[in-house]
């Protein structure tokens, strides 16, 4: 059986990590097929993430190294 896996179709980045993770981690064997990104979609999550900042959903290095402490 062969899987095969059209990450254009999963748009949300978490969770095409996720599912990455997941099939390495299980040792399932995959394909994936990816389309290279288009210099629009690009400057669109450019935008989105500054869109992030500027609403201040964001961390600093310095606050993102003391959570890491507590892991």
């Amino acid at each position: 059986m062969e899987l095969i896996i059209d990450f254009d179709k999963i748009e949300d980045p978490g969770k095409k990590e996720w599912l990455l993770r997941t099939l390495k981690l299980m040792g399932i064997d995959f394909q994936a097929t990816e389309k290279p990104q288009t210099i629009d979609q690009y400057n669109k999550e450019l935008e989105q993430g500054y869109a992030e900042i500027k609403k201040g959903n964001f961390i600093t290095a310095e606050d993102l190294k003391i959570q890491a402490r507590k892991w």
